[in-house]
């Protein structure tokens, strides 16, 4: 099915492959490449020149103009904003460089004394943690057809819940471009190429006939090194967010390594990691709407950070299908996710 592999290094943090029935000349694949260059210096909060990291240094705000690919991202997140009651929410960064996460941050693994327990469980865990959210999502403006954004102090933006399944779909509507001739890159029409972008484990599936599909590896999030099951999916895409591997121990105010282990699953409303769920896993057909990565990628982070009933009207709108593991194993999913999981 896919004959053709391209791969981008440590593209977005995490690398990109993209396998493809037919071959992705040079030139697409410098088009791809470029485009990464332009996306991580507008939304990347570890680049110092990104447009964001200007943001965070805007002592007095001030108007920020994005490109206009950044439109819907934008929007995506005024959605999920709203529906989590602001759990889901893009000012995080600021929490994120509170509890240490930036270019210097250790990952550690997730310990086999841990393995079935939520560490950061104990009701007073994060007792003397104090945090101040300076500005939240709702407190930007937009203008310029909404993809000028208006701040009136310094915030710390961080689009890591949705910014890489939009990346997805933007190098997704490229390779079509590219690829289709004269048929638009948005066409509902399936191309006569079948094609797999895959960025860190947030992939989307494109293929030229309906009954296509491939299966996918499901992780493991108490054992990073084995599958706890496993996922057909046909044309559309496929994320899952975990607290397996982004996880580090949060320093105290003197420097000290404490006992708490912080992941990059922050809930808006308070600061704090996330941890009634170890795993989550979404797909999106592609002809539900036009960025089905993007809002799977939300969809699964956003599944760790509010309750699933707020989530019913995009799922429903999105025709999404989920699944969720529990701290003590237990697995709970959406009757049509196409998946058979081991413990079932």
């Amino acid at each position: 099915m896919f004959g053709n592999v391209m791969a981008i290094e440590r593209a977005l943090g995490t690398g990109i492959i993209i396998s493809s029935s037919v071959p992705i000349s040079q030139r697409v694949e410098q088009r791809i490449r470029d485009f990464v260059e332009e996306y991580e210096s507008v939304l990347s909060r570890f680049r110092a020149d990104s447009l964001v990291s200007r943001m965070a240094r805007a002592k007095r705000g001030g108007e920020f103009e994005f490109p206009t690919w950044a439109q819907p991202l934008f929007a995506l997140y005024s959605e999920f904003y709203a529906a989590t009651h602001g759990a889901f929410d893009a000012c995080i960064g600021a929490d994120l460089l509170a509890l240490g996460y930036n270019n210097s941050v250790h990952f550690i693994p997730q310990s086999a004394a841990g393995l079935g327990k939520n560490e950061n469980s104990s009701s007073d865990s994060w007792s003397n943690y104090r945090r101040a959210l300076p500005i939240t999502w709702a407190d930007i403006s937009q203008g310029g057809g909404s993809t000028t954004l208006c701040i009136n102090q310094p915030v710390q933006l961080d689009f890591g819940a949705a910014g890489k399944g939009y990346f997805v779909d933007l190098v997704t509507q490229i390779i079509k471009e590219e690829l289709s001739g004269d048929s638009p890159a948005d066409s509902g029409s399936p191309a006569d190429f079948d094609f797999l972008v895959n960025a860190g484990g947030d992939m989307r599936a494109c293929f030229s006939k309906e009954n296509s599909q491939i299966k996918v590896a499901l992780e493991n999030p108490f054992d990073t090194a084995q599958a706890v099951g496993v996922a057909s999916i046909a044309s559309g895409a496929l994320c899952a967010s975990s607290n397996a591997r982004r996880r580090w121990k949060v320093k105290d105010a003197s420097g000290f390594e404490s006992n708490l282990i912080a992941t990059h699953l922050i809930n808006a409303l308070d600061g704090i990691p996330a941890c009634d769920l170890c795993a989550s896993w979404a797909y999106i057909p592609a002809k539900t709407c036009d960025f089905p990565t993007a809002y799977a990628d939300a969809l699964a982070t956003a599944l760790f950070v509010s309750q699933e009933s707020d989530l019913q009207k995009i799922v429903q709108n999105v025709g999404a299908e989920f699944a969720v593991m529990l701290p003590n194993h237990v697995l709970r999913k959406t009757s049509a996710f196409s998946a058979h999981f081991f413990a079932e």
